[in-house]
């Protein structure tokens, strides 16, 4: 058996050999190839001058929030006005008395800016409301904001507490001066458009 494997193997071994044994082969030398000599002739020099690139101002777009403006409620305090008018042929005699310009007057809404809606609450149909109190100071703006309550607890309030920090208010009046007003209470409501 080792004897005719030794046979075999010998036999592999001399038909390798002739398969790898180069023949002297004959190869045709490729004729000589001449380019043309490539003459460079510049051109007249001159220059070349270009007005500067003005810098292109980006815009910046905002997205676009919903403002509500708010009708003032009238107030509980001196609400008459007197206006009288006197014409005589060439005179002009004109006296007017608003009494609720100096009377005591309560935080009214200016404008507010309605909350936006929370993308996950979006996705899965939850609407709610949120109960918030809050202190109009005397410039009119809106601070100490505190969620009262809410349902669903925690879901709106964010928005809500951001929505309410925008709003603006015509400040409370004590005698004639604007104060800051706390214990404000709003109930901001959130419900998907139909």
């Amino acid at each position: 058996m080792a004897l005719a494997g030794g046979v075999v193997t010998g036999g592999l071994f001399v038909l390798m050999a002739e398969l790898i044994k180069q023949d002297k082969v004959n190869i045709n030398e490729a004729p000589p190839v001449f380019f043309e000599p490539i003459i460079y002739q510049p051109e007249d020099e001159r220059t070349i001058t270009k007005k500067p690139i003005a810098p292109i101002e980006q815009v910046i777009k905002t997205p676009p929030q919903k403002v509500v403006e708010i009708d003032p409620e009238p107030n509980d305090g001196p609400g008459n006005f007197e206006i009288n008018t006197h014409v005589l042929n060439t005179a002009l005699d004109l006296s007017i008395n608003l009494n609720s310009a100096q009377g005591d007057m309560q935080a009214t809404p200016q404008f507010r800016v309605d909350p936006a809606y929370p993308p996950e609450a979006s996705r899965d149909g939850v609407e709610g409301w949120v109960k918030l109190g809050f202190t109009v100071s005397a410039s009119g703006s809106v601070s100490d904001i505190t969620v009262l309550d809410s349902e669903p607890k925690r879901v709106f309030d964010r928005a809500a507490r951001r929505a309410l920090k925008k709003w603006k208010y015509k400040p409370k009046l004590d005698g004639g001066k604007p104060v800051s007003q706390p214990g404000m209470v709003v109930v901001l409501d959130f419900k998907l458009e139909q």
